[in-house]
């Protein structure tokens, strides 16, 4: 039996290449572009051209290949006419339904797609360093390519793909590698779409690195190509749901945001500061049919359970809240969680930070904000802070009230006080910072977004974006302030006395961008 399946012209291109040869294929494709389809082509392609071969389909961490690729990924198969349980399994191999076996059966199936011909697609997620070891792959697939490492892409999933047989020798997937993405939102992804560039400047001769660069190609498309597909108000259903034109911008029409260069956070390094902590082996006993109800606290690897936590919350129309823990020398910025007008603090309590983490073993609380939380809630007594208090008391948290009587920090001091601690962080007893990059992705967003300007009294943080109709108020700079206020008034003293130390025995200046 037939399926006829209509493929847009980005699609059609992306298939058109890998038939005349192309090996490695980039796509910057926007949401509701035909991602999914295509990717779905490709592992049906994989299997059929490489019947009891070994592929690769990698992802960031095990978490988002469940949570994320992995449904994508049976939604283009079915698009194709391959269902599970039928054409292939998921977590388990498929020798009693009569399936043929790979030639190399790994030694554990709970991350495997068995397809009938024997054609496996082992699932790597790059936060295990030993998920992709000992695989002699035949071809690799990224979804979200621009959240991928690109050093441990290289280590854990780029050297397996060598594998060869004689009767694959005319294969046209044979070896390839083809990376999916949207445009990266952080300084993060920048590695993806930089391979435009180098391939480009590989055509031209100006990329030596690129050996053989007609087998390179760079593809990008906006949702507009795939109209035909779409429904005739889905874009403007994306246009009032989307958090912002910006958000739109990149998410629907591919048009990469512009990175700030002046920022408030001069020394913050994604590379130095941001992590990623999952416990796969909760992931795994949870396995691949766990659901959404399994990405709980119990997921994270960098809480301590039987530790405080630490929240801190900016309040306003836009309410946000940021969960840290201050352990043993290390500072580690966990979740956030955010909601919008008309819910309200109770709501981002009740509904967001509380069902997350009620398993935590620690019902303690240390609590920060910034001076609006000492104003009143309309039409009562009590204050902002006072009642997001009675909603964590209620919730079982015993609360702790950190932030000083006093108004709040000059900029100027959170500005020095902030960055040395990302300077010297782990040296001078000072704390060694951390950004879980997953749970707390909206917080890299703010800080990496968030501008520095020249005020009465020096440096100040720009906050124009939290009256911005354009930017994201998750992006804006509510959330950056979360992070200000515990480092702020748990090191500001040691980060002076350190600062006054240096001066004094003859520095001369603020230590602050030096070693």
């Amino acid at each position: 039996m037939k399926k006829k399946v209509n493929v847009n012209g980005p699609q059609m291109a992306a298939i058109d290449a890998l038939s005349v040869g192309i090996k490695y294929l980039f796509l910057e494709w926007a949401r509701g572009t035909g991602k999914s389809t295509i990717l779905g082509w490709i592992v049906k392609e994989a299997a059929y051209q490489l019947p009891c071969a070994t592929g690769v389909l990698v992802g960031q961490t095990y978490q988002q290949i469940l949570s994320r690729t992995l449904p994508s990924t049976k939604e283009g198969l079915s698009m194709f006419g391959l269902y599970e349980g039928i054409d292939y399994v998921v977590g388990r191999h498929g020798k009693k339904l009569g399936f043929a076996m790979p030639f190399q059966s790994p030694s554990k199936w709970e991350n495997v797609i068995h397809f009938r011909n024997g054609f496996i697609l082992i699932l790597v997620s790059l936060d295990n360093p030993n998920s992709g070891r000992g695989i002699n792959s035949y071809i690799v697939i990224g979804d979200e390519a621009a959240l991928l490492d690109p050093v441990k892409l290289f280590n854990n999933v780029q050297t397996t793909n060598r594998a060869k047989k004689v009767e694959f020798e005319k294969c046209k997937l044979l070896n390839a590698e083809i990376f999916a993405s949207s445009t990266p939102m952080t300084q993060e992804g920048k590695w993806f779409v930089n391979k435009e560039k180098e391939i480009i400047d590989a055509h031209k001769g100006i990329n030596k690195k690129i050996k053989k660069p007609h087998e390179y190609l760079f593809l990008k498309a906006n949702a507009f190509a795939n109209a035909m597909n779409l429904t005739k108000d889905w874009f403007s259903r994306m246009l009032h749901n989307s958090p912002s034109k910006l958000h739109y911008d990149a998410e629907i029409l591919n048009i990469r945001p512009n990175f700030n260069l002046e920022s408030f956070y001069p020394q913050l390094d994604p590379e130095e500061h941001y992590y990623e902590n999952f416990n796969n082996s909760y992931l795994e006993s949870v396995g691949v049919e766990g659901g959404a109800a399994s990405f709980d606290c119990k997921q994270d690897s960098d809480r301590i359970n039987n530790q405080p936590l630490i929240l801190s919350i900016d309040w306003g129309v836009f309410n946000s809240m940021k969960v840290s823990q201050d352990v043993a020398g290390k500072y580690k910025a966990l979740k956030t969680f955010w909601v919008k007008s008309p819910k309200i603090i109770d709501d981002l309590i009740n509904e967001e930070f509380h069902p997350y983490y009620s398993s935590h073993g620690n019902k303690t609380i240390y609590l920060y904000y910034d001076r609006n939380g000492n104003n009143r809630v309309p039409n009562s007594r009590i204050t902002l802070a006072q009642q997001a208090i009675n909603a964590l008391k209620l919730a079982g948290w015993k609360v702790i009230i950190k932030t000083p009587r006093t108004v709040d920090p000059p900029h100027n001091e959170k500005f020095v006080v902030i960055n040395y601690l990302l300077k010297h962080g782990g040296t001078q007893g000072l704390p060694e910072i951390g950004i879980n990059k997953h749970n707390a992705y909206d917080l890299t967003v703010s800080l990496e977004s968030a501008p520095a300007k020249e005020g009465k009294r020096g440096i100040e943080k720009d906050k124009r974006s939290e009256r911005s109709k354009v930017i994201p108020q998750e992006h804006a700079t509510h959330l950056s302030d979360t992070f200000d206020l515990p480092l702020f008034w748990r090191y500001k003293d040691k980060v002076e006395r350190l600062i006054s130390n240096k001066l004094t025995s003859g520095g001369g200046h603020i230590p602050l961008f030096v070693n």
